[in-house]
Parts: C-alpha cells; sequence; structure tokens
C-alpha cells in the first residue's frame, strides 16, 4: 500500500508542477500580458481566478497531501476542480462568438489530480474504511431485542 501510495504521491508532484505552474500560472499571466489576446480577455477577472485556483487549491492541496493530511487535501482538490469547471464555464461566455482559441484545454487537466488525490486518500484510508465496514455489518446480524419486553434467554436442551 504504501509503495503504491508513494508512486501516486511523485505522479500528482510531477502532474501539480506541469499543469500548476504551466498552465495554471504562466498562462494567464501571458493572456494578461495582453499581446497575444483581445484586451477585454487580457484585462478579465477570470484570470486572476485562475491564479488564485491554482495556487491555493492545487499547490496548497498537494503540499497538504504530502504532509499526509489526505481528507484536507481532497478538499482542496475539489474545491480546485469546482474553481476549474467555474474557469471553464466563464471562458465559453467570453470566447462565445470571437473567433480567438479558447484557452480551456488548458486547465481541464487538473480534473486528473482531484481523482488521483481521491484514490491516494482511499488508498491510505482502506484499514479504516474496511474497519467501519466490518464494524456496521457485525452490528447488523447483532440479536434484536424481543419485542414482548421480557428477558428471553435461549436455552439449549442436553439430549442424553
Amino acid at each position: 500500500m504504501k509503495i503504491a501510495i508513494n508512486i501516486l504521491k511523485v505522479l500528482e508532484i510531477i502532474m501539480t508542477a506541469i499543469w500548476g505552474i504551466v498552465f495554471g500560472i504562466l498562462t494567464p499571466l501571458a493572456l494578461m500580458s495582453g499581446e497575444i489576446v483581445v484586451d477585454e480577455i487580457a484585462n478579465h477577472y477570470i484570470l486572476k481566478v485562475w491564479i488564485i485556483n491554482s495556487a491555493v487549491c492545487y499547490f496548497a492541496g498537494t503540499l497538504i497531501l504530502m504532509l499526509k493530511l489526505y481528507k484536507t487535501a481532497l478538499c482542496f482538490h475539489t474545491a480546485g476542480l469546482i474553481g476549474s469547471l467555474f474557469i471553464y464555464g466563464t471562458f465559453r461566455g467570453i470566447y462565445n462568438g470571437i473567433n480567438a482559441e479558447n484557452p480551456s484545454v488548458l486547465y481541464m487537466p487538473v480534473i486528473f489530480i482531484t481523482f488521483l488525490t481521491l484514490a491516494i486518500t482511499v488508498i491510505a484510508n482502506y484499514g479504516k474504511i474496511n474497519e467501519r465496514l466490518t464494524a456496521a455489518r457485525e452490528k447488523k446480524y447483532e440479536a434484536s431485542p424481543s419485542v414482548l419486553g421480557g428477558e428471553y434467554e435461549f436455552k439449549e436442551k442436553k439430549r442424553k
């Protein structure tokens, strides 16, 4: 289990470095420079939201994941997923009717980082999940109290 978690963590660091730094920070900064896009897009608030989403949700989430706070990291990455979907919807509205390339495909791969974090969280907490399921199963098969109200004792008859 630990080997699988470590392999997935390394994969997540690589993916966060590529999509987080290159596409999450450098691409919005390039779009903000306004040299390659229309000025109304370069000054749009969504580019700042894109940078904040990448920095807070994915960098901080990956750092928290490395500290073995798996559930908290999953919350950060889920918030990043929601932020990415919001960014996608906003870009669809901005680029509606404009003959320009929509940069939406550059930040959508971060969805995979969220699923990777989910896999790490499930693998890391597999023992706890299994214990809870076993306890629930055992509780389900416990003897029920009598509906007649009194104590009921089961006595076996001894055969001679």
